[in-house]
């Protein structure tokens, strides 16, 4: 098997392009600067409109790379605001072509796996089920299907990636 390689320079430079061609199009002036992370590999990106800057995850592949520099171009030309999601931002993500969630169903398709013996958590939700895993455990989370009444998530597991990964997809 190969090793994992972010996104290409050709690829890179596409989605500079549709940048520049929806900022013009929708009148998003100064153009926010883009930058590419190798070290989101879990998110796809982040949008800093203060900064007028987006930074995308360099493990993205093209098409998830085109998605969410749209999505985090809603960000920006929305600005700061209470609701980070709102009508306001999903009214931008329409019109900038993003599908208008606040979530993507999986994190950058080319990022390379954790270590097998880093530590992490599973969790586990006590309505459905559903088991995750996370390198970092915040207060206060809870299954989105279940809400935060019946779905406060509870740390289950503890120990190496390896194992936790395998208890979370429910072969452990």
């Amino acid at each position: 098997m190969s090793e994992p390689r972010p996104i290409s320079p050709l690829e890179r430079a596409s989605v500079e392009r549709l940048l520049v061609a929806l900022c013009e199009e929708h009148g998003i002036s100064p153009q926010p600067a883009l930058e590419w992370s190798r070290r989101l590999r879990r998110v796809l990106g982040k949008a800093y409109h203060d900064r007028r800057l987006i930074r995308l995850s360099a493990w993205l592949d093209h098409e998830q790379a085109q998605a969410t520099l749209r999505h985090e171009l809603a960000h920006v030309a929305v600005g700061r605001g209470r609701r980070p999601h709102g009508a306001r931002w999903k009214a931008w993500a329409v019109k900038l072509g993003a599908d208008p969630r606040a979530t993507a169903h999986r994190g950058p398709a080319l990022a390379p796996e954790p270590a097998p013996d880093r530590r992490c958590s599973g969790l586990e939700c006590p309505g459905c089920g559903m088991r995750i895993v996370r390198f970092r455990v915040l207060r206060g989370l809870y299954c989105r299907a279940c809400g935060p009444r019946r779905g406060m998530l509870s740390r289950a597991v503890r120990g190496p990636y390896a194992e936790v990964a395998t208890w979370a997809k429910g072969d452990g």
